[in-house]
């Protein structure tokens, strides 16, 4: 008997048994391999700062950032360091939240407040450090590790700030300027009145550090509970320095309108087409369009002022409208009539000033034209920027001949007088706006009163 056969048979059963060791053991240590790959993974921590920090001065805060999406944060440190001292500012450690992936946060957070003057540093540059370490079994357990250095300046002296020229006594509605000089670089500046901030400007294109700042009061001005120059440095230190304005109070006239029912016909199919959300009654469009309306636009008129044209473009007195009668003065206080009864009170804040149908309109004084366009209650409606917060407003426009961008000169056309908007003739309302404020157009006619309160030569 031959036994041959056999042995072919034993050996052609084996190969499956061993195959499928094979497979088996593959099946237990893949996953494993994979484990302690990913347990062993070698990216560090991301760090970061928001905002990113250049200076520490007298107060500062910042946000620490890190992130470990893979073992997770073991820790974050963060420190100042100058020569060979360090002061931390602060630390945190993660407990352990599992035994295997991300046993420590994903992510951290966290705003350091730094009081500058309790460091006991040294005026100067330092270094602000940032340390993280996670939770991989790199380096025997230990884990990743990564440190950012961030080159800072330590500052915690104020800016000093000398007051010179100022407009002495201002009027409710009235405009002035204050002239200061400021000891170092700084990144604000201005004058601060009832809360309200006025930027400043460099007086002069050396930097030798003087500035001035337009000031204007609106018109319903009581009191000034606070008149200061304020400045912020490069470090975040803020210096302020008293100033001696004097209000003038203003009694302001009052005056009646009454709405009647022809005018709301004929001023209300153009208001839909601007505001198709008006409804109701021509009476209650008629109050939605003056008080919505009206602080719509207004605010609009801010939005404007907020960016001005850094250096100086108008010279000497405000063109006033040629050949013109006034119509409406500013601050008048307008009580709204209909059928009889009060239904609104509104203040005037410009000038109304008639001549022909479709007068000419002019440039009170050189500047660039930021706005022309339809702006609700004042209809067809150009804004001159004429540097450093000044501002002049043409509206109720019947036509406008000039664009955004254009820059014009004293007696240059913008277009033409009009009806638009919620006037009730042919009239040119003309404003005058510093820094967002309207203020009394008047005082800007006056050769003296510009010469005498405004004129600040280098």
């Amino acid at each position: 008997m031959s036994l041959e056969p056999i042995q072919k048979r034993e050996k052609k059963s084996a190969f499956p048994w061993r195959f499928w060791l094979l497979v088996v053991a593959a099946a237990i240590l893949v996953p494993v391999l994979v484990i302690l790959v990913r347990l062993h993974e070698g990216n560090p921590p991301r760090l970061g700062l928001d905002p990113e920090v250049a200076w520490v001065g007298q107060h500062n805060e910042f946000a620490v950032l890190a992130a470990d999406e893979r073992s997770g944060l073991r820790s974050v440190e963060v420190l100042l360091r100058q020569g060979g001292r360090e002061v931390g500012l602060l630390k945190r450690e993660f407990p352990r939240a599992s035994a295997f992936f991300r046993a420590g946060p994903e992510e951290f957070r966290e705003v350091v407040e730094v009081v500058g003057r309790e460091l006991n540093l040294r005026e100067g540059e330092a270094e602000l450090v940032l340390k993280a370490g996670d939770y991989s079994w790199r380096n025997w357990g230990s884990g990743n590790y990564r440190e950012e250095i961030y080159p800072v300046v330590i500052d915690t002296r104020p800016p000093v700030i000398n007051v010179g020229a100022a407009t002495r006594y201002v009027r409710a509605g009235g405009a002035g300027v204050v002239r200061y000089t400021i000891d170092e670089e700084v990144v604000k500046h201005g004058v601060e009145i009832n809360g309200f901030f006025h930027p400043g400007f460099p007086l002069a294109d050396d930097r030798s550090g003087e500035y001035l700042a337009y000031i204007g009061l609106p018109h319903d001005t009581t009191s000034l509970d606070q008149a200061q120059v304020v400045a912020v440095d490069r470090a975040g230190n803020q210096a302020r320095a008293g100033l001696g304005i004097n209000l003038r109070q203003v009694e302001y006239s009052t005056g009646r309108i009454n709405v009647s029912d022809s005018f709301l016909r004929s001023k209300l199919p153009e208001f839909v087409t601007h505001y198709p959300e008006l409804s109701g009654s021509y009476l209650e469009q008629y109050l939605y369009v003056n008080r919505r309306v009206r602080e719509m636009n207004d605010r609009r008129i801010m939005e404007i002022c907020r960016d001005s044209h850094p250096q100086r473009l108008w010279e000497g007195r405000f063109l006033r409208m040629a050949r013109s009668s006034e119509q409406a003065g500013f601050g008048d206080h307008r009580s709204y009539f209909y059928d009889g009864r009060k239904i609104d009170e509104q203040t005037h804040l410009g000038i109304d000033l008639a001549s022909v149908r479709q007068a000419e309109i002019q440039a009170a004084n050189h500047g660039i034209v930021v706005f022309a366009e339809y702006l609700g209650i004042y209809g067809n409606t150009v804004i001159i920027d004429h540097g450093q917060g000044i501002f002049s407003l043409y509206s109720h426009l019947s036509r406008i001949t000039t664009e955004v961008g254009e820059r014009v000169a004293r007696g240059d056309q913008l277009g033409y007088s009009g009806v638009t908007g919620m006037a009730g003739g042919d009239h040119l309302h003309f404003s005058m706006l510093v820094n967002g404020i309207f203020v009394n157009p008047i005082e800007w006619w006056d050769r003296n009163w510009v010469e005498n309160q405004l004129t600040v030569e280098p």
